[in-house]
């Protein structure tokens, strides 16, 4: 086969650092504009990105040709070079992260809650909204 294809739809979810407000206003919006620019550089494909103050939520398809690890921690550097640059000096993305496979068919359900994300925490916290999507996929949350 002389092609390579792959469609690795994957939902990342990471916060700032200590879980700090600074994805307010304007500032959210361009930082998700950046790394949306950063993930296309990297041959990926963006479907939304949204999140509130202290975290960010990416529904993406995975570039073939890396690895989900080098993919956020590109993602996370090069967004935090630049919002520290262009906003608060200061700012730094959690050390961690999440990544959840996303089948076909429930790329729109996914896409749908990340879009809601603002109405959603009204509801719960990201610390028990992450709590519960890393227990139903299997792990044991360390609140660390």
């Amino acid at each position: 086969m002389p092609e390579s294809y792959c469609h690795i739809a994957t939902h990342i979810v990471f916060s700032t650092k200590d879980r700090y407000p600074f994805l307010t206003g304007s500032k959210r919006t361009e930082t998700h504009l950046y790394i949306g620019g950063i993930i296309k550089n990297l041959q990926g494909h963006p479907i939304i990105i949204n999140g509130v103050e202290d975290h960010i939520h990416i529904l993406c398809l995975l570039p073939k040709e890396t690895s989900i690890a080098k993919f956020v921690q590109t993602i996370k550097s090069n967004s935090s070079k630049w919002f520290s640059q262009t906003h608060i000096n200061k700012f730094a993305w959690q050390q961690g992260y999440a990544a959840f496979s996303v089948s076909k068919s429930s790329i729109s359900e996914v896409e749908t809650y990340i879009k809601n994300q603002e109405l959603h925490h009204k509801r719960i916290s990201f610390v028990d909204e992450f709590k519960q999507y890393v227990e139903k996929h299997g792990f044991v949350y360390d609140d660390k």
